[in-house]
């Protein structure tokens, strides 16, 4: 929290525009879990935190299970923060898009791992072009998946956690679906 913070601060000094985007205008709480979300002109800024030593992940625009998702995933192990963007190539997995030749469009990744939780912070562009990555639809209904580990920051580990929800990015309605 402290490193989102962090970060957050020293953007405003230099981008205000970006830091006042940073004050997310939607939260959703679930099991231990918090998404917190703002969109701000072609951007998505988003906050993952859970209470786990593991893992935190959010899916967009999943199709089936994980399937055809846009997936953000992230850890933090020894202070260092890793978050990568993947694409749901199967039901039950899913890869980084760089390995599907794809591109890793996270940015201004951030994260910390305090007393349990993990938290990171990233942005994205609500269209990248690539392939692998599904365009975040700011309005209407959109649906989302979050997920977390249980311990172990290996993205290959399976989850402790995990919930779908149909969501509106721009009024933060949400319902869940499982």
């Amino acid at each position: 929290m402290k490193k989102c913070v962090f970060m957050v601060a020293a953007l405003a000094l230099l981008f205000p525009a970006y830091a006042s985007a940073m004050e997310y205008q939607h939260k959703l709480e679930a099991n231990n879990m918090a998404v917190s979300w703002s969109i701000d002109k072609e951007q998505i800024h988003v906050k993952l935190t859970a209470k786990t030593t593991g893992w935190v992940a959010i899916g967009f625009d999943p199709e089936k299970a994980m399937q055809g998702a846009d997936i953000i995933i992230g850890a933090v192990k020894k202070g260092k923060v890793r978050i990568e963007d993947h694409y749901g190539d199967r039901k039950r997995g899913h890869s980084p898009d760089k390995k599907l030749g794809g591109d890793n469009h996270v940015l201004n990744p951030t994260g910390e791992e305090v007393d349990g939780v993990t938290t990171i912070c990233f942005s994205l562009a609500l269209d990248s072009g690539d392939k692998w990555d599904k365009p975040i639809h700011a309005e209407g209904t959109s649906r989302m998946m979050i997920a977390y580990g249980s311990g172990r920051d290996s993205f290959k580990s399976r989850h402790q956690y995990r919930a779908v929800y149909d969501i509106n990015y721009s009024t933060g309605e949400t319902k869940k679906i499982k």
